[in-house]
């Protein structure tokens, strides 16, 4: 099973310096955990303490946004597409 993971350039150090990276796994938490093995620090940068998602950041699966799925635990398949958009921060 082939899942990709997107984040914004501003991101890549996260991914070895890359924008995209193809990941395996039956759920969102697997692939995480797939993409730490090759990218150590990966899932403490999307996840906190408790193994939530980390408020800095939105998740989205497919274009939905995983707080309206089931988070983590939420399963993919397939050709899934999973994006990683970090929350401006300004004042």
């Amino acid at each position: 099973m082939s899942i990709s993971v997107i984040i914004p350039g501003s991101l890549k150090d996260w991914l070895g310096g890359l924008e995209q990276a193809v990941c395996e796994g039956e759920t969102i938490n697997e692939c995480f955990n797939d993409l730490n093995g090759r990218f150590p620090g990966f899932k403490s940068k999307v996840c906190d303490d408790k193994g939530e998602i980390n408020n800095s950041v939105m998740i989205f699966l497919d274009g939905q946004n995983l707080q309206s799925l089931n988070g983590l635990a939420s399963t993919v398949k397939d050709g899934d597409e999973v994006s990683i958009i970090p929350f401006a921060a300004g004042g």
